[in-house]
């Protein structure tokens, strides 16, 4: 008898072993190329550079799953940000600064907890920032409008596709006593994918240390598939901005600013191996700060190989009141929040900014 249950548990623990599956993979993208930009620093002149992580922000990372059998399985993502040009940390410096989760997944959605992404990079994606990288490359709404900012002490549950349709809610716990609304993020969206069609719409709140809202960020974007050509429209409309977000160091938070942007671009295959995109975004400042910002961009994309993929970008940023505030490379500060800090481009009222990029990314 002893023995008949020993061989019956053993038996279970190897099945229940051999059935559990588990993948672990460590991926990232390098990203540098050599940039120019008028107007920039407190002479107000050119300037040639070398910058890394301004199409894709530099970074390694390791995600895994584990099927633990009856459709339940857990998963991991930890990926840390960094410099290539310098080999710097990014990200304030964090050892997994970009994004670190873990969950579980199973029929009926996905359940994660950790530092994560907002929404619209899940759900709303089809804004220039994310979907062709070419904003990146100009950084007025993409830092204002926070889109695809990242929440510490996140629980994110997403449920899978229903007839084309994704719904998804994210809370973020300010985690300071005697006040839960402190310092909390409350984050929820949707999107519809059906052949050439995609739409997504996400709204982002984020408290300040009272637990009044600081800043309130809506985005409604989408995309259409016509051959070789995806038209991309976007949306959004932000209330309150948190320091430092309409320029690197120098700006205080205003909770009653309002920063609306409208986006239309074209991504365009004229080849297998090589994309163009072409598009433009009009900001308007109103509330407090008061201006508005145009910002044009071409780029084109040439794949080198599976892995490696060469590119050049143009970007023109023209502001109207502002300061005389404009930037184009989100990825070097002095290019454009030193001009708004010092009002180097000129007049108080009008500034502009053009900025030249080539660059290659590899991803492994």
């Amino acid at each position: 008898m002893k023995k008949f249950l020993t061989t019956g548990v053993a038996s279970v623990l190897i099945c229940g072993t051999a059935h559990a599956q588990s993948s672990v993979q460590l991926y990232g993208t390098l990203d540098i190329g050599v940039d120019y930009a008028n107007h920039s620093g407190t002479e107000n002149s050119g300037v040639v550079r070398v910058d890394s992580g301004t199409l894709y922000g530099n970074r390694w990372g390791i995600r895994g799953a584990e099927d633990l059998g009856g459709g339940l399985k857990t998963l991991f993502t930890a990926e840390s940000g960094f410099a290539l040009n310098n080999g710097a940390s990014t990200q304030g410096g964090l050892l997994f600064g970009r994004q670190i989760f873990f969950g579980l997944q199973n029929r009926l959605g996905t359940l994660t907890i950790g530092r994560q992404y907002t929404l619209d990079a899940d759900l709303a994606s089809y804004h220039a920032n994310v979907a062709s990288r070419a904003n990146d490359y100009t950084g007025l709404s993409h830092w204002v409008d926070r889109l695809a900012d990242r929440v510490n002490n996140a629980i994110k549950y997403q449920t899978p596709s229903l007839n084309g349709f994704t719904f998804a809610a994210q809370y973020g716990f300010g985690g300071i006593a005697g006040n839960s609304a402190a310092m909390r993020i409350l984050n929820a969206g949707g999107n519809y994918s059906s052949g050439p069609l995609a739409l997504g719409a996400t709204y982002l709140r984020i408290n300040d240390v009272d637990g009044k809202r600081l800043t309130g960020v809506a985005v409604v974007d989408g995309q259409y598939v016509l051959g070789p050509a995806t038209v991309h429209l976007a949306y959004t409309d932000t209330r309150g901005t948190a320091a430092n977000t309409l320029c690197f160091s120098t700006c205080a938070a205003r909770p009653d600013q309002v920063v609306r942007t409208v986006e239309a671009g074209l991504d365009y295959y004229a080849t297998p191996a090589a994309r163009f995109y072409a598009g433009g975004a009009y900001t308007r400042v109103s509330r407090d700060l008061t201006g508005n910002a145009f910002q044009f961009n071409l780029s084109g994309f040439y794949v080198l190989s599976k892995r490696t993929e060469a590119y050049a970008l143009a970007g023109y940023t023209k502001t109207t009141g502002l300061s005389g505030f404009s930037r184009v490379m989100v990825g070097a500060p002095d290019l454009g929040a030193t001009a708004f800090a010092s009002n180097a481009q000129g007049t108080p009222d009008n500034g502009n900014q053009l900025g030249l990029r080539i660059g290659v990314t590899h991803k492994f």
